[in-house]
């Protein structure tokens, strides 16, 4: 349990970050990252911004398109199969599948600062203590979306859903099994349902980003600041991570193997505490998060990305280097991420200063 003090700190600072939208690359994002620098300055970190551009299409529009073509492939699968073609549809599937997976992961990865068309220019602060093999990490921009998150998870495990579903008729229809064939109707009226909310998911400049991201960034300050943090220390604030994690893959590119990252994004009042993580098992994390003894401190959960989160933890995945996000929710807070709702009236701070407490016990561990 944190203290009085640092819970009405944590509360202030979110107040003040989240005044207004700070859409990636915006003047209150920029305005955002000079606070946040003069903070970090305060507590002896040599501050340094980056700068980089990037191509907004793939963060705006990544979403609807892929949804549109998973959904276009499923009702491909099932004309095929209805016309007494389950082989040539499960083939037709799988290849199709093939193709969207490689052209997402080559999306995410390159296309989002390789495209020519609606480019941009946006900054990552960079602020350094020492010589830091630990680096706290959340991203500072904000954006609204015409779909809450909570209904664009749902929307994407429903995807998963129908697509196993799909998979599963056509292993039965190969069989031989004739009824099987009565429920393509019904996974064609489940994809147009399951896949809608994300096809209708545009993005917007209308969220204060209170909890999405002003707590994160003030939990990691509020760590950084800490009389208890170690010497060494690195923090990164980032920026486009609602526009496909284009501030952390830039950085990421050139970031050490070695290192560690602690992101932490999203964190509210109420719910569980969980640390997620994308690819293999940070073994050195889970291993600091376990030998952490102190009854101040929260115990987070780990495991495994929720399904339809993105989070700036991924990129560090990507290169090899052991990086988890922490965050703490329910589903009333998905339900208020990027909209309009997302602002800082009822929030107290006690979660954002529990997190600080939790991410200085951590790099005390890893340090």
């Amino acid at each position: 349990m944190a203290d009085h003090e640092l819970v009405q700190r944590a509360k202030d600072l979110v107040e003040r970050l989240s005044r207004k939208p700070r859409f990636a690359g915006s003047q209150e994002e920029t305005e955002a990252r000079a606070m946040c620098k003069g903070e970090l300055e305060r507590a002896g970190f040599d501050c340094v911004e980056r700068p980089f551009e990037y191509s907004q299409w793939p963060g705006n529009w990544g979403i609807p398109v892929a949804a549109t073509v998973q959904a276009a492939i499923i009702f491909i699968v099932a004309r095929t199969a209805m016309n007494h073609d389950p082989l040539i549809a499960l083939v037709a599937g799988a290849g199709l599948y093939v193709v969207l997976l490689f052209a997402s992961a080559d999306a995410k990865r390159r296309w989002i600062t390789a495209l020519p068309f609606q480019r941009a220019r946006a900054a990552n602060l960079e602020a350094a203590r020492g010589n830091p093999s630990v680096w706290l990490v959340a991203h500072l921009d904000s954006k609204s979306q015409t779909v809450p998150m909570l209904a664009r998870i749902a929307s994407s495990i429903g995807m998963t859903a129908v697509t196993l579903l799909a998979t599963a008729v056509l292993l039965f229809s190969l069989r031989g099994d004739r009824d099987a064939s009565t429920l393509w109707r019904a996974i064609e009226i489940s994809t147009l349902i399951a896949a809608l909310p994300s096809i209708l998911c545009w993005v917007r400049n209308q969220s204060p980003g209170a909890v999405d991201n002003a707590s994160g960034v003030v939990a990691v300050l509020l760590a950084a600041q800490s009389l208890s943090s170690v010497r060494d220390l690195g923090v990164l604030i980032t920026s486009g991570e609602e526009l496909g994690l284009v501030g952390a893959r830039v950085w990421a590119a050139n970031a050490r193997p070695e290192m560690v990252a602690l992101n932490c994004d999203t964190v509210d009042d109420n719910g569980g505490w969980r640390m997620m993580y994308t690819g293999a098992i940070p073994i050195r994390i889970r291993g600091a998060a376990a030998a952490i003894s102190s009854s101040t401190v929260p115990k987070p959960a780990m495991g495994r990305m929720i399904p339809g989160i993105l989070a700036d933890n991924m990129p560090f995945a990507d290169r090899g280097i052991e990086s988890v996000t922490l965050s703490r929710g329910t589903l009333s807070t998905l339900a208020r991420i990027h909209t309009r709702r997302d602002n800082s009236i009822a929030f107290t701070g006690s979660g954002v200063a529990e997190a600080s407490l939790l991410l200085v016990a951590l790099t005390k561990e890893l340090a």
